[in-house]
């Protein structure tokens, strides 16, 4: 796939029209409301994921870029494990990446968040996931943080980081 920058005369705004593409706030993708089960399919679209630069989403392809409609993050933790020192997120693409302890937030009616692919996006935790999360998780005067090496890592509250 060739970057933007390779492509003389195209910009991140010239988004093909009649893509009708969505990712629901589980993670599963969907194209004329019809949801996208085919794994290789699945993997390509979220490599092919960018933000252009009036924010918006998008699919970026050899031949062409479609706008995404997002519901809620554009990615979700489905699983996470680990030791305190070392907790990894499982994202709904197949990724594992170290959770960034900077990026956790809790939003709108409690769904945690954390930032993903080198804080390029955010990620929602699916319920068993935040459970998972949760065993590392401490309380003190209301707040809530998480250990590690002698440090508090808080997590925030409200909107991300």
């Amino acid at each position: 796939m060739k970057s933007d920058e390779q492509r003389p005369g195209r910009t991140l705004t010239d988004v093909t029209p009649y893509c009708r593409l969505r990712i629901d706030k589980e993670g599963r993708w969907f194209n004329d409301d019809r949801e996208l089960v085919h794994p290789a399919i699945y993997r390509y679209f979220n490599r092919c994921l960018r933000m252009d630069d009036r924010g918006r989403y998008v699919i970026c392809t050899d031949d062409q870029m479609c706008a995404v409609e997002v519901e809620d993050a554009p990615f979700v933790v489905v699983r996470v494990e680990g030791e305190r020192e070392d907790i990894v997120v499982h994202l709904n693409d197949g990724a594992v990446e170290p959770l960034a302890m900077d990026g956790l937030w809790v939003g709108q009616d409690n769904v945690l968040y954390c930032k993903v692919k080198g804080g390029a996006f955010h990620a929602r935790f699916l319920r068993p996931a935040y459970y998972q999360l949760a065993e590392f998780v401490e309380e003190e005067g209301g707040r809530f943080y998480i250990q590690r090496g002698g440090e508090r890592c808080y997590i925030r509250t409200g909107k991300g980081p």
